[in-house]
């Protein structure tokens, strides 16, 4: 009979496909931040740079994706079942997917920010940036150590929620300061867009607290 699954060995294990893969989000988080600070202080050229890295990263990141998916069917043993194995890996990919997003929104069309949004704009970036570290640190702290993963989920929580705050402050200064109506629409999805990251970083924690509750002892 055929085989399905190869022995063959292999370079990393499957615990080390999936940091590497939460590290490729966390990585993506923050050249996302570095080419919205770039668009936003008028420095088209260096945001197209920073905005092609993350799709870069958002590629190879697929790329370990299907090898983990080549393998999840293996005898390597890691603490969830392959069914929230997949789960796990989806939703980073789901995150680093909206983060990418976010990057070819700088690219469609360039305009000034308005001076009194842009250091809020700045700091929803810085935000979106912790929330990647704290997602990398969850997803090595869940193969882990499921209290310190918990303590992850809960600064995500916070971030996000922070997020929020400066969001909607950063729209109201946007119907206020704003009189070009295309550069309002366009800050305005921009504002949105990296509010969906951390949403989808935040949904993801989520379902992670849900799998630490079902294998806890």
């Amino acid at each position: 009979m055929r085989k399905i699954f190869s022995r063959k060995k292999h370079d990393k294990s499957l615990k080390e496909l999936f940091i590497d893969c939460s590290e490729l989000t966390q990585n993506a988080f923050l050249s996302m931040q570095k080419a919205v600070l770039a668009y936003v202080d008028g420095n088209f050229t260096e945001a197209q740079k920073k905005a092609d890295d993350t799709i870069a990263l958002e590629k190879k990141q697929d790329r370990v994706k299907e090898e983990i998916f080549e393998r999840i069917f293996s005898r390597e043993t890691m603490v969830f079942s392959r069914a929230d194995r997949i789960q796990v890996i989806e939703n980073i990919d789901k995150i680093t997917d909206k983060i990418e997003i976010v990057v070819r929104k700088l690219l469609l069309f360039q305009v000034e920010i308005n001076e009194n949004l842009r250091e809020g704009i700045k700091e929803i970036a810085e935000l979106n940036h912790q929330i990647g570290v704290e997602v990398h640190d969850m997803v090595l702290n869940v193969l882990e150590d499921f209290q310190k993963a918990k303590n992850n989920i809960t600064e995500i929580t916070n971030l996000r929620r922070t997020v929020r705050e400066k969001q909607w402050e950063l729209q109201k200064l946007n119907y206020v300061h704003q009189e070009d109506f295309l550069t309002f629409r366009y800050t305005e999805t921009l504002i949105k867009y990296l509010m969906e990251a951390a949403d989808r970083a935040e949904i993801f924690a989520d379902r992670v607290f849900i799998l630490i509750n079902k294998y806890a002892l």
